[in-house]
C-alpha cells in the first residue's frame, strides 16, 4: 500500500493548492451571506481561502465567488470574514483548553507554572490572561526558557477560571501533546488573523 495523499484544495485568493486542512472552508447561505465554516460541518458547496487577512481580501471579489460558488449576487465583506473567523478560532481555543483541563495536561496558577518552567520541559506552551498583575506576570516571564507564550486579549482571568471550573486563574500551562500542538496551531492562526484587522 503507498502512502495515503490527503485531500488538497485551492485557495480562492493566492489560487495556490493547499492540504484542505490547513485551509479555511466558506459557505455561501441560503440569503447569499458568505459564512466561515471552521468546523468543516455546514452543508453546500464550499470553497476555501488561506486562513490571513490578503488570502480573504483577495477572495471576495465578486467574480472569484461567483465562479467558486457557481451562482451570482454572493455578499461577502473580508472585515466580517476575518471577524467570523476570530470567533470560531476563539471559540475552538477555549474548547481546547477545556480538553486539556479534563486530560490532566493542564498546570494551573502562577506557582506551579513557575516551578514546571524552571524544570525544563515539563510545559509546551504557557498562556497568560490579559487582566494579570504585572508582578504576577513578570515572576512568570523571569522562568520562560523555550516555551512559547500566549497573551490572548481576549481572555480574561475570569474566562480562564471559567474553563477550567475555578474562580479566577491568572496563568496557566499546557504539558506536551497532541492537545498542546492543536492549541499552539490555533494560538498561531488566531494571531495572524487578529494581526491582519
Amino acid at each position: 500500500m503507498g502512502v495515503r495523499r490527503r485531500p488538497q484544495r485551492t485557495c480562492l485568493g493566492c489560487r495556490e493548492s493547499f492540504d484542505q486542512d490547513r485551509l479555511i472552508r466558506l459557505v455561501a447561505a441560503p440569503d447569499d451571506r458568505l459564512l466561515v465554516d471552521y468546523r468543516g460541518r455546514l452543508p453546500g458547496r464550499g470553497a476555501y481561502v488561506c486562513p490571513n487577512g490578503e488570502c480573504i481580501a483577495r477572495a471576495v471579489v465578486p467574480g472569484r465567488l461567483s465562479r467558486a460558488f457557481r451562482r451570482e449576487g454572493i455578499r461577502a465583506d473580508a472585515q466580517d470574514l476575518r471577524e467570523q473567523l476570530a470567533g470560531q478560532i476563539r471559540d475552538k481555543i477555549s474548547s481546547l483548553l477545556g480538553m486539556a483541563r479534563k486530560a490532566g495536561q493542564v498546570v494551573v496558577g502562577s506557582n506551579l507554572v513557575t516551578d514546571s518552567l524552571a524544570r525544563g520541559n515539563d510545559l509546551a506552551l504557557v498562556v497568560i490572561a490579559r487582566d494579570i498583575s504585572p508582578g504576577i506576570r513578570e515572576k512568570v516571564e523571569r522562568k520562560r526558557g523555550e516555551v512559547g507564550f500566549f497573551y490572548p486579549d481576549w481572555l480574561a482571568k475570569a474566562d480562564i477560571g471559567r474553563i477550567l471550573g475555578r474562580a479566577e486563574c491568572s496563568v496557566m500551562g499546557i504539558r506536551p501533546g497532541s492537545v498542546a500542538d492543536a492549541l499552539s496551531r490555533e494560538l498561531s492562526r488566531f494571531n495572524t488573523i487578529a494581526g491582519d484587522s
